[in-house]
């Protein structure tokens, strides 16, 4: 959601908890390949929080998706502080009521107190999962060392759409059109259909990539990144150079 459109901070608390996301106050520091990192510091006079809508693994900052690398708490690991305290600190950052909240709300603060509650109440209820996920958000920019950072934005931004597009369903119907589009692809070439129908079934089983990810709040792009850099050192590793597949036909 482009920052522009919304400028009250209650509104945009209120439109996150419509999509189960959740909202806080934080500082933000952004890197190459679309990946930032959020900073829970106290408010201060001159504070630099802003706030930050989170989507699982993702964080958006005026409306641009990033992949989130890593949350500090005033410069501690968070994943270092002891469960209570951590989520403590979360809902600190996320409280609409908090100084640093009334230090930045922007507009208008007439909000019907209904939507206000909704809002909060969704935030606090989702942090013990945001909480719980931390320790394992480590996030390291492999896409710059392979070349790949521009795709892997465009990877991120088709999946920040398909959300807007397909939404979200629940788990278990999705997974089962999932493999319904993946099983009529492998018959496709099983039976060495054309390309324009393998052209369809893969175009099917791409967007239901991102719809899960999106059920499953996974920044897909991060994990791309990642499994073809891991790819790229088992290579490296066990040939000393990039060794990709070839198949059958192409040796013959």
């Amino acid at each position: 959601m482009p920052g522009n459109l919304v400028q009250d901070d209650l509104v945009l608390r209120a439109v996150a908890a419509l999509h189960g996301d959740v909202t806080l106050y934080a500082r933000v520091e952004t890197g190459p390949g679309g990946v930032c990192r959020i900073d829970l510091a106290p408010h201060a006079p001159g504070c630099t929080r802003q706030l930050v809508v989170l989507r699982g693994t993702s964080a958006f900052v005026d409306g641009r998706p990033y992949a989130l690398t890593h949350v500090t708490d005033d410069g501690r690991d968070l994943s270092r502080l002891p469960d209570t305290e951590r989520i403590a600190r979360l809902q600190e950052a996320a409280d609409p009521a908090s100084p640093c909240a009334t230090a930045h709300a922007s507009g208008s603060t007439e909000l019907d107190p209904l939507l206000e509650r909704a809002a909060a109440l969704a935030t606090r209820l989702a942090l013990p999962a945001i909480a719980a996920s931390l320790p394992n958000q480590a996030r390291d920019a492999h896409a710059d060392a392979l070349g790949i950072g521009t795709a892997i934005d465009s990877l991120r931004d088709l999946q920040h759409h398909a959300h807007h597009l397909y939404g979200r369903l629940e788990p278990e119907r999705a997974l089962s059109w999932f493999l319904e589009e993946l099983g009529e692809l492998a018959q496709a070439m099983r039976r060495a259909e054309p390309s324009v129908r393998l052209e369809e079934e893969l175009g099917q089983v791409a967007a239901w990539c991102l719809c899960m990810a999106n059920i499953a709040r996974v920044d897909l792009a991060g994990a791309l990144s990642r499994a073809m850099h891991e790819e790229h050192g088992r290579q490296l590793r066990k040939y000393g150079a990039l060794r990709p597949y070839v198949s059958y036909e192409e040796i013959s």
